[in-house]
């Protein structure tokens, strides 16, 4: 026992000088001994062959998710502009879809280059990033429901009790808070979300660019109405690529391909391409409905990744878990006093910090992709509960029965295993099952890093089909199916256990 303990606390020491030795390089720092062509971040993208552009695709006309040649994909004016830089640049474009709150978090940490998701220039963020020229300038919008039209006419128009909605970490919760602060506010991650809260009465206006409002507008002819917000604008409110501090040759280079942009027109023509896709599939869906089992293969792929990120969680965290109960009812204090510290600190932070740090801190450092980023935190997540049902059935377990055990002969490993365990099994199993039925629902969290499960499916569906209530709808009753399913499943093995250790 101590060559072990003796060896948690190498591994510990020796991943302590590894944080050290490994922590990121920032790019063009003149202190690393690097010219800045060998340490500029242009040159990386180069090297690498592909240039990863990070966008929140629930922007249409500038990024929505559609349907092409049967296969999932992200269209839209922006994916354009970032495939004409990839390719001014003789790369690869690698496109990153993550809600927008997250865009600026994920390039800090390195896990994308750039960001073309229609974000424009604040103070605040120039602190930390640079920026592009401008591609294009849309005015502030305001969207509301046609019955409000005679009331509402600009922002002026907003009563304190009424509620204005815009999308988290946007210029529009800027102009939200700054300039309407005598209204309620109300802030949520998917622009299709807002809409749907202000179609059901939720929320009494949406701020958006108006490139953007129309095309919702667009969808809900009938029931939504845009407007001039006649918002004071102090910064220039064009959108831009948005890329790390201190790249000056990666940023000449996209400024090139922006000036051809503009100087070409092609931005108006994406634009354009983009509202025909737009228009096309919402007359398809005027006409003839909306056919929602065409959008079987979004929820399929979902459920794929929900069952992958749960069943990987399940074997690893029952792994971990075992190990941590078992350090737990140890005798050595070291190990005990590991395992209880690494349990109450993982219990006490919220799954989508850890999903989060995983991904844009751990992620950035060793450069460890999303996917294996989400199923290495909702593992570690499981594995710190699933230690506690395990520990607290064995601690069930009358102490009479070691005692006993011991008495007739048998080595405390034996006892564990032949008397301990099976007894315990009974009380563990049920608050077990419990976890794993859990662990379905709690994959919808790794959304927020661009993973696409069934959460995530959902609302590429919303942004495509502009209905926000039918989609959920179908989503609840995937995950009730697939949960029920699991309850039975497990229920029927509880039966067949007790009537075995009966």
């Amino acid at each position: 026992m101590k060559k072990l303990s003796h060896c948690f606390l190498a591994v510990l020491l020796m991943l302590t000088t590894l944080s050290g030795l490994l922590a990121p390089q920032v790019y063009g720092e003149e202190d690393q001994g690097q010219t800045p062509s060998e340490n500029s971040l242009l040159q990386s993208i180069k090297d690498r062959g592909e240039l990863r552009m990070g966008v929140s695709p629930d922007y249409p006309p500038f990024e929505f998710i559609t349907m092409k040649d049967g296969q999932q994909t992200v269209a839209g004016a922006d994916i354009e502009l970032g495939q004409k830089i990839a390719d001014d640049l003789g790369v690869k474009l690698n496109v990153v879809t993550m809600e927008f709150s997250s865009l600026l978090s994920s390039m800090e940490a390195g896990n994308i280059d750039i960001i073309i998701s229609g974000m424009g220039y604040t103070e605040e963020r120039a602190k930390s990033v640079d920026f592009s020229d401008g591609y294009q300038n849309d005015e502030q919008a305001i969207i509301i429901r046609k019955d409000d039209a005679e009331k509402i006419h600009d922002k002026d128009s907003f009563t304190p009790d009424m509620t204005i909605g815009f999308q988290q970490g946007s210029i529009q919760e800027g102009l939200a808070n700054e300039q309407m602060a005598h209204v309620g506010k109300h802030a949520m991650q998917q622009l299709p979300d807002l809409i749907s809260a202000l179609l059901t009465g939720q929320i009494d206006g949406v701020i958006i660019d108006s490139g953007v409002g129309g095309a919702h507008v667009r969808a809900h002819e009938d029931a939504l109405e845009m407007i001039n917000g006649h918002f004071k604008l102090e910064d220039d409110n064009s959108k831009r690529v948005v890329m790390p501090k201190n790249q000056p040759d990666l940023q000449a280079a996209i400024n090139q391909s922006v000036q051809e942009v503009k100087d070409q027109g092609l931005m108006d023509q994406w634009l354009d391409e983009s509202y025909d896709l737009i228009i096309s599939e919402g007359q398809e869906q005027a006409e003839q409905g909306v056919d929602w089992l065409s959008y079987w293969p979004y929820y399929w792929n979902g459920i794929k990744m929900t069952l992958l990120i749960s069943a990987v969680s399940v074997v690893f965290g029952l792994t971990l878990g075992a190990i941590l109960a078992v350090m737990r009812l140890t005798e050595n204090k070291i190990l005990s006093g590991i395992a209880m510290a690494y349990v109450e600190f993982i219990r006490g932070t919220p799954l989508m910090i850890q999903v989060l740090f995983m991904f844009l801190g751990i992620g950035g450092l060793f450069n460890v992709p999303a996917l294996l980023s989400a199923l290495i935190a909702v593992s570690l997540n499981s594995g710190a509960y699933i230690s506690e049902i395990i520990r607290g059935g064995i601690q069930a377990v009358d102490k009479g029965q070691t005692e006993a055990a011991r008495s007739l002969g048998l080595d405390r490993l034996t006892t564990l295993k032949k008397v301990i365990f099976p007894q315990s099994l009974r009380s563990i199993w049920p608050a077990l099952g419990n976890e794993f039925v859990t662990l379905i629902k709690e994959s919808s969290i790794v959304s927020t890093i661009g993973i696409a499960e069934l959460t995530f499916q959902t609302r590429a569906v919303t942004s495509i089909t502009y209905q926000g209530i039918i989609p959920l709808l179908i989503s609840m009753v995937i995950y009730f199916i697939l949960t029920f399913t699991l309850t039975k499943f497990l229920n029927r093995w509880e039966k067949q256990m007790n009537a075995k250790y009966a």
